[in-house]
């Protein structure tokens, strides 16, 4: 009986030895065939490259493309195709031996891209022909990087080992799939620089920032492989390989990409054209594939090896299987007669606990041999019976813990102490996207993302092998190849021997959690427009910048820049374009500033530039002037070509103050000063910040004059020069300081009021003070006459502006033909679509509109003649000079000879001698007003002026 249980076993134990040498037979075919694979799309994958590299630099300047340039892609496509074919042969190799694999759908889709691949060619071709509408450089590059992308998971996928055959993962694959990602991210960087000399243009910020990331990538790639082949038998051929790959890749090849880096940074010509750089690049990226080719030479020979084996183990267990089936029959024979009859009787009772029926008790048994055995039946019959009640409870606690687990929103993972999967939960499939088929028996953390560092992975492994629980937060990928945020606690299992068996994983999606976090933590130190850093983050940068230029004994510059114009802008174009221009002017006074300076968006228009280590200060107004040149570069944005007008001012710490808030304020004192001023930098002076604090003093004074009525109008008349009669007046704000007492002129007050906006207050003041004051001269029984308001570009602008003229004039009673409203021509020519459109909603109330200081401005006549205007009032300054100076005679002459073609009325102001009357009475001026008839007076000494009818009456000198 001991004898045919030993037989019984030994065969067992053959059948099993047999089966796993079949196995691993079976997973050193499907190694050597996988490893074909994978050289073989990886060599697809460098003939793609190839030809992206040669056929992107061609697009990059399709004209200046040589002959050898586009035999040398004639030649990178047929080895391409050549390349695919043999990539199929290999896979219809692997699917005689696991159809069902994964790979082979992924291989559907790699024939489906070379038809896809053909008609890409055929756009190239189309481009190269002159046709516009074939495949540029950057679109050829992106599409192919997808197939070579393809390629990849192809190989990454024949990785997977064979069903049900745990010897099938070959470890060899890893480093070839490095070196495949090594080759690829070499291949996209050959064909991006390529590109960049085809054009002969520096890289653009987007293009380094790209290629920092893929060469990232690309160094990662080289140190693992590195890694893994430092613990490789070195064979000649491998040494050689790599010797090839330390000189070609690590030496040539990134000594001629860094030239090239360092001339594109420096703006500098290259020192290689694209052909050349394609060239030299090429004999780089081809040593990574030598060394993939003779890794795979060397992992063959291994597998030969590996193969042999197997078989003779095979052949041996085959026979050793039929040695121990001969055994088993005759020890089967040899006991028959004695064992098998006497069990037939316990067969009855046996069969009834197989039918699972453990009630039924055994019958007693005779005191033998068989009798103990029946004896034994019925202890297990017992025991069973026990075992079943307690899997019944257990079953119903094992049935609740999994609704709770599976109802849980967190991830649970559980896995033996290899950390290989034995059981996820629903939730992981719904976070990761991998299924319960795709996650069981495989190592944990293949969903690793490669951006959680190494150390925090050392940190948990520590953790949790010394029996600690391990808390932690860590960057994962889905399947979909999104990366998200997890939030883990791993925890070790132990059994009664305190000894780890398991460890459990519980794991939640913090994603969303974490994109609040970093937009906060962004928003609070960056602008959100512009990614600039605001106010917060300038001031943390401040106070080290500052303790380093004590510490030097260096000057730090501070530069406040302002764009102008720009709401006209916003206002003809909308926010949008506001918005582009305020990205381009970030993006280039990023660029145009060195690399330790701190560039900051304080709000609206207004930016501000950090330049610490100033040791001359004519050294950082040189540099403002290169800033600002550059910053007024057109920009076309909406198809419309804009030109900025761009100020600066300039403060120095420690000359203007040791403070933040003092250094920005006196150079934005430095900016406003520049901006009334029409210069493109100005430094801040002791001067100026006294005139800003007397302009700020001035301007509350004014917004209390106008709430308290201190304010008010004298008029000036208008004398129509054919009758000699007032036939109309001017109003004139006039303002004595409330402190001081003294009388500010108005080229003082009235600018301050344009910079803060209390011009409309005081616009409005006006416009309903003059109106009310004529209705009173008109309801005294004085002469009717027109009285004439200012307006400013800023009152022009006013949305309501024609609402609250209308309003002024129902509000005082006075008709609008006695109103007069005048604008000058720059006021009007800062938007004259929109400035034409105020003018005919304010002409179609009934009053008079007049253009002031014609002549002055840069009027377009095509514009002038659509303008609904009465009159048009030649400005002061070529008054005074008409007695001496041609240019303003003739500009004079002018004037009046085309505002009597157009049908309107000339005034000219200032006149104050008999000779400039006598010149405008000569060329037929309509009407004049200055002092040589009256200064401006209050409305009391108006109304006798008027009741007194006085006339110009000429001298008979003036008349001739």
């Amino acid at each position: 009986m001991i004898a045919c249980f030993v037989a019984l076993m030994s065969a067992g134990a053959g059948y099993w030895q047999l089966a796993d040498s079949r196995a691993k037979l079976q997973a050193v075919e499907w190694i050597h065939d996988a490893n074909r694979l994978a050289d073989v799309a990886q060599q697809a994958s460098a003939s793609l490259a190839m030809e992206r590299g040669i056929t992107a630099a061609i697009l990059a300047n399709p004209g200046a493309a040589q002959a050898s340039m586009l035999t040398e892609m004639g030649r990178a496509r047929a080895a391409a195709d050549v390349f695919h074919a043999q990539l199929s042969a290999v896979t219809d190799d692997l699917a005689r031996r696991d159809g069902a694999h994964p790979l082979f759908s992924k291989a559907q889709e790699m024939r489906l891209g070379q038809t896809r691949m053909e008609a890409l060619r055929a756009e190239v071709d189309l481009r190269l022909s002159g046709d516009a509408r074939g495949l540029d450089a950057e679109h050829w590059i992106e599409v192919i990087t997808q197939q070579i992308a393809g390629l990849h998971d192809l190989a990454a996928i024949s990785m997977q080992p064979l069903r049900d055959n745990r010897y099938a993962l070959g470890s060899a694959l890893v480093i070839k799939d490095l070196l495949f990602t090594l080759s690829e991210y070499a291949g996209r960087e050959r064909a991006a620089i390529g590109v960049v000399i085809g054009r002969n243009l520096p890289m653009s910020a987007q293009q380094w920032r790209v290629m920092q990331d893929q060469r990232a990538v690309a160094n990662q790639a080289r140190r693992r492989a590195e890694s893994i082949l430092a613990h490789l038998p070195d064979s000649p051929a491998l040494a050689q390989a790599r010797q090839r790959f330390e000189s070609d890749y690590l030496g040539r090849y990134e000594t001629l990409r860094e030239q090239i880096v360092a001339s594109s940074l420096a703006s500098q010509s290259y020192p290689v054209d694209a052909e050349q750089w394609y060239r030299q690049a090429t004999v780089g990226v081809n040593s990574i594939l030598g060394l993939s080719s003779a890794l795979s030479s060397q992992f063959e020979a291994d597998i030969a090896r590996l193969r042999s084996h197997a078989i003779t183990t095979q052949g041996m267990l085959i026979l050793l299987f039929f040695a121990m089936a001969v055994l088993l029959g005759v020890a089967f024979l040899a006991v028959r007669h004695r064992v098998l009859d006497p069990l037939r009787a316990l067969e009855s009772a046996a069969a009834t606990i197989a039918g699972g029926d453990l009630t039924q008790a055994l019958p007693a048994q005779r005191e033998d041999e068989l009798g103990r055995l029946g004896l034994a039946f019925e202890a297990m019959r017992q025991t069973l019976l026990a075992d079943q009640r307690q899997r019944e409870r257990d079953t119903e606690a094992l049935r609740k813990l999994n609704a709770l687990i599976e109802q849980s929103a967190s991830a649970m993972i559980v896995t033996d102490v290899n950390g290989m999967v034995e059981y996820v939960n629903t939730p992981f499939t719904a976070i990761t996207g991998y299924t319960l088929d795709e996650t069981l028996g495989r190592k944990a953390g293949f969903w690793r993302s490669g951006r959680t560092s190494a150390a925090m992975y050392r940190q948990m492994w520590e953790a949790i092998l010394a029996g600690k629980v391990w808390e932690g937060e860590m960057i994962n990928r889905r399947k979909n190849s999104e990366l998200y945020w997890a939030s883990m606690t791993l925890s070790p299992v132990r059994d009664d021997s305190s000894r780890i068996t398991h460890f459990i994983s519980v794991q939640s999606d913090i994603s969303e959690r974490r994109r609040i976090e970093e937009r906060l933590s962004f928003l609070s130190a960056y602008d959100e427009l512009t990614g600039l850093p605001n106010r917060s983050r300038f001031a943390e940068r401040f106070a080290g910048a500052s303790a380093e230029a004590e510490h030097k004994g260096t000057m730090i510059g501070f530069v406040a820049i302002g764009i102008g114009g720009f709401k006209r802008i916003n206002d003809s174009l909308g926010r949008d374009a506001g918005d582009q221009l305020l990205k381009v002017i970030a993006q280039r006074l990023s660029e145009c500033v060195d690399e330790n300076d701190t560039v900051s968006r304080h709000g609206g228009t207004e930016f501000v530039v950090m330049s610490p280590e100033v040791v001359l200060r004519d050294a950082l107004l040189d540099k403002v002037t290169r800033i600002i040149e550059t910053l007024n570069l057109p920009v076309v944005i909406q198809g419309e070509r804009l030109q900025p007008v761009i100020n600066a001012g300039i403060s120095l710490l420690p000359n203007d103050g040791a403070q933040l808030d003092v250094l920005l304020r006196k150079a934005t004192i430095a900016l406003h000063h520049a901006e009334r001023r029409g210069l493109g930098a100005c430094l801040c002076t002791d001067a100026l910040d006294q005139e800003a604090q007397e302009r700020l003093a001035l301007e509350g004074a004014l917004r209390d004059s106008l709430d308290a009525g201190g304010l008010e109008l004298h008029y000036q008349p208008k004398v129509d020069l054919t009758t000699g009669r007032i036939v109309g007046v001017e109003a004139l704000a006039r303002w004595i300081h409330p402190a001081t007492r003294e009388q500010v002129p108005p080229s003082r007050f009235i600018p301050i009021a344009e910079e803060s906006s209390l011009i409309q207050h005081l616009g409005a003041w006006a416009l309903r003070q003059a109106c009310r004051q004529n209705k009173a001269w008109l309801d005294a029984g004085l002469p009717r006459m027109v009285v004439a308001v200012n307006l400013s570009a800023n009152q022009l602008r006013q949305p309501n502006l024609v609402d609250t003229v209308a309003e002024i004039l129902r509000e005082t009673g006075l008709a609008p033909s006695l109103l007069e409203l005048e604008l000058t021509e720059s006021a009007l020519m800062e938007d004259p679509e929109q400035a034409n459109d105020v003018l005919r909603r304010l002409k179609a109330l009934g009053l008079r509109l007049s253009i002031d200081d014609f002549g002055t401005g840069y009027s377009s006549l095509a514009y002038l003649s659509r303008f609904p205007v009465d009159q048009l009032k030649i400005d002061r300054s070529f008054i005074m000079q008409i007695a001496a100076d041609a240019a303003a005679e003739a500009i004079s002459t002018s004037v009046i000879a085309l505002a009597h073609q157009m049908g309107l009325r000339v005034i000219a102001e200032g006149v104050e001698t008999e000779a400039q009357l006598a010149f405008l009475i000569r060329h037929g001026c309509d009407e004049i007003q200055g002092y040589y008839y009256s200064p401006p007076v209050p409305a009391p000494a108006l109304a006798v002026l008027l009741a007194s009818a006085k006339k110009l009456v000429p001298s008979r000198s003036v008349v001739r």
